[in-house]
């Protein structure tokens, strides 16, 4: 398994070769993949915000849920594509 490092200003992530990356919603212990499949991992952190808006327009709750990304090695189905 190859481990690739990634920089940036807010420090430094490994992710494993060929990982595919998502926009993720948390509430309590569910949690879903909102926008994705990501190649890039900026692309992904770069949709966040996009991610908690279309959230937010589908569900007044979600101005309460954690967003973010997430990483795996396969692809998932979303709940708003790409």
């Amino acid at each position: 398994m190859v481990t690739e490092l990634e920089c940036n200003v807010d420090g430094c992530r490994y992710h494993d070769a060929g990982s595919i990356f998502y926009v993720t919603v948390v509430d309590g212990s569910r949690v879903g993949f909102l926008l994705g499949p990501y190649t890039v991992h900026q692309d992904a952190i770069d949709n966040v915000d996009r991610g908690r808006e279309l959230a937010n327009e589908a569900d007044p709750r979600a101005a309460f849920y954690s967003f973010g990304t997430s990483s795996i090695k396969r692809e998932r189905q979303t709940v708003f594509g790409s």
